[in-house]
Order: C-alpha cells, then sequence, then structure tokens
C-alpha cells in the first residue's frame, strides 16, 4: 500500500509541477505581448542606427501634404464612382393605412384594452 500511495504522489506532484511551469508560461507570455518595452527598444535601434530615420509624422512638408490630399481625393471619387447607386428614396405619399393610423391617434379617444381572461 505504500508503495501505490508513493507512486500516487510521485505522479501528482509531476503534473503539478507541469500545470504551474504551464501557467508560468502563459502569464509570461501574456506579459511579452502587452509590454511596452519593445516599441522603446525599437525606437531605440532606430536613432542609434546611422542613416536611419524614424518616420516623419510631424515634419510633412506643405508639398507633401498637397500631394497626399490630392490621393485621398482621387481615392475618394474613384470609391464613389465604382460604389452600387443609392436606393431611390420612398415615395413619400403616406398609404391608407398610415391616414387610418394617424385618424385613430387623433381621434383623442384612449385605445381600447383588451378583456382579460
Amino acid at each position: 500500500m505504500l508503495s501505490q500511495l508513493e507512486t500516487v504522489l510521485e505522479i501528482s506532484a509531476y503534473g503539478t509541477v507541469i500545470l504551474f511551469a504551464a501557467l508560468a508560461g502563459l502569464l509570461g507570455l501574456m506579459y511579452l505581448l502587452t509590454a511596452q518595452w519593445p516599441a522603446r527598444a525599437a525606437q531605440w535601434l532606430l536613432e542609434t542606427v546611422p542613416g536611419s530615420e524614424p518616420a516623419t509624422f510631424g515634419r510633412i512638408t506643405d508639398t507633401e501634404r498637397e500631394r497626399r490630399l490630392r490621393a485621398v481625393a482621387i481615392a475618394v471619387a474613384v470609391a464613389r464612382a465604382t460604389a452600387a447607386p443609392a436606393p431611390s428614396a420612398p415615395d413619400r405619399t403616406p398609404s391608407q393605412w398610415r391616414h387610418a393610423h394617424l385618424a385613430r391617434r387623433l381621434s383623442g379617444q384612449p385605445p381600447r384594452t383588451r378583456a382579460r381572461s
């Protein structure tokens, strides 16, 4: 009986170690995926490498801005031209049912309540 208990405890110890190692790996992976240091390291690397320039988001020249605005205008015009035509507007004349409904609402009589059974 004692050897069987030792075997069970050994198996459960191995299982526990594997379980906690998997949980630690999962937490570590989640930390690595959400950490901010890789972005800072990449920015530092770009700043230290000679001849490489970081993105020029704040330093756009006027000619570059004009070129981008023209490209956007052309893209919008092409998208609108290739889009499906807008559906026609529905008929604005009210139907007979709508007239009957409005007349009933405006008559001033309270709506009828159904009898409870």
